[in-house]
């Protein structure tokens, strides 16, 4: 994207690859550190983006606030806000490159304006649809926040179980979902071309196949294990979750009685619900910033608790975030001294020791315009030999033809632009691949794709057709140069 910036080249603008997150996301970031690629700050490059992440994570603890405040005093408004951040998933989320935090501070802002426009269907009605927008084309896991917009619309029709206004209900909620795909397309222009809609709709697809699949893995996960290893350990203690989630019931169920005023508490209890229900049912992943946006939202429905306990008030509030600390000490350290792959995490002894095998064996055998094929997760001081990072290509999931091989990357691509095929000169496969590993390769739903690459590395490995042959091979890494 960077190099789409400065070249003025719209297709590489627009190359940013992941399209289950939105292009605003992308662009924001690329636009706060295009000064730093410029300077070749490296360091500040992957600074200013936690940054980004942070400030979202702080506006979204200030819209919780103002929310809040609207129904009950200051200091029980502030009592709720510390619930957030008392959540270890709060500070593990601020702390890398990702849209949670920007989706969630724009669905945030969508309840408060949803709150501000207090069922009129007015001015705040459309700010709010157009902020849910925003966060829909930011990630598309926004969707999950249709129900809460659906029961705003239909309120009057479930509270009085009856059809009064229906028909123009039905006509705002089309106007609405009008209003969100004009504000997705328009925050992702390249949607707007047949080949960015065919790439959006592939990685769509292919995203919700990762859901069931636990992403590639032939691995079931539990409701236990999402609600003890995603839940428990970065949210709200079980127990706590458990009174959250009947307080959400019996708000939902509140509005069936026509004497009960209008409120936004059983709207997120029903997106709370709604989200738990399909991430335990229908998401085979125990991802935890899945979990992020609800969670950060839920303690507004301890507003019902200090409204009906009042004279309690403090005494509730106090306990929850007690108990929240006590349970979350040693879940305080791990999430702020662990990485995000700890499968991959190594020492910095043993970073810097591979890192220099791979310096020592490629050195006098690259320039400027060498490109190199890797592994994913791999130490390499690549800018020490004069690389930089258009020279490093990173294999994601098993190596196929199409990586390294122009005919295949061709029939394989959607844009058929050879412009963006680089030639390796090398290629580099870790040790500790899944390849090499016959208990993790036998979890792996894709087999076929991993037959297929040890049928690559076998080629390579005695100088076949694909044009590579062993060059090196080191205590981590096996070695291979185009022929």
């Amino acid at each position: 994207m960077y190099d789409g910036l400065t070249n003025l080249d719209i297709k590489k603008i627009f190359s940013f690859g992941f399209y289950s997150y939105g292009f605003g996301f992308f662009f924001l970031n690329l636009l706060a550190t295009t000064p730093f690629f410029a300077s070749d700050n490296i360091e500040m490059t992957i600074y200013i983006p936690r940054i980004i992440t942070s400030l979202f994570a702080i506006g979204s603890l200030w819209f919780i606030y103002k929310i809040a405040f609207q129904y009950i005093d200051k200091y029980s408004s502030i009592l709720i806000t510390l619930i957030v951040l008392s959540m270890p998933g709060f500070w593990r989320n601020s702390l890398w490159f990702h849209p949670d935090w920007m989706m969630t501070f724009f669905i945030i802002l969508s309840v408060y304006l949803f709150k501000k426009d207090g069922f009129n269907y007015k001015k705040y009605y459309w700010w709010a649809i157009f902020s849910l927008g925003i966060a829909i084309s930011v990630k598309i896991q926004a969707i999950t926040f249709l129900p809460f917009v659906l029961f705003y619309i239909f309120y009057d029709n479930f509270q009085n179980k009856s059809f009064d206004k229906f028909y123009s209900n039905i006509k705002l909620l089309f106007k609405s979902f009008v209003a969100l795909l004009v504000t997705f397309v328009i925050a992702n222009p390249y949607l707007m071309h047949p080949v960015g809609l065919k790439v959006f709709i592939g990685s769509f697809v292919e995203n919700m196949k990762s859901n069931a699949t636990n992403h590639g893995l032939d691995v079931k996960v539990t409701i236990s294990d999402k609600l003890y290893g995603a839940i428990d350990f970065y949210y709200l203690n079980s127990v706590l979750f458990v009174i959250v989630f009947c307080i959400a019931l019996y708000l939902i169920f509140s509005t069936l009685k026509k004497s009960n005023q209008k409120s936004i508490f059983p709207l997120i209890s029903l997106y709370f619900i709604a989200n738990i229900v399909y991430l335990f049912l229908m998401v085979n992943k125990g991802w935890q910033h899945y979990y992020l946006t609800i969670f950060t939202v839920v303690p507004l429905l301890f507003v019902f608790l200090v409204n009906r306990y009042e004279t309690f008030k403090y005494f509730i509030l106090g306990g929850v975030i007690l108990i929240q600390v006590v349970t979350h000490i040693s879940e305080y350290k791990y999430v702020l001294t662990n990485g995000y792959h700890l499968d991959k995490q190594k020492s910095v002894e043993l970073k810097n020791k591979m890192s220099d095998l791979l310096v020592s064996d490629l050195k006098t055998y690259i320039d400027k315009d060498t490109n190199i094929l890797i592994s994913a997760y791999q130490p390499f001081a690549f800018r020490d030999i004069g690389l930089t990072f258009k020279n490093m290509h990173v294999i994601y999931g098993p190596i196929s033809k199409s990586m390294f091989n122009l005919e295949s990357y061709i029939e394989g691509s959607i844009s058929k632009d050879t412009n963006r095929f680089k030639e390796k000169e090398f290629i580099i496969i870790s040790k500790l691949d899944e390849y090499f590993n016959e208990v993790e390769l036998a979890k792996r739903v894709d087999k076929q794709g991993y037959k297929e690459a040890l049928k690559i590395i076998e080629n390579f490995n005695t100088a076949g057709d694909l044009g590579y042959g062993k060059f090196k091979e080191n205590q981590y890494f096996y070695i291979w140069k185009k022929k």
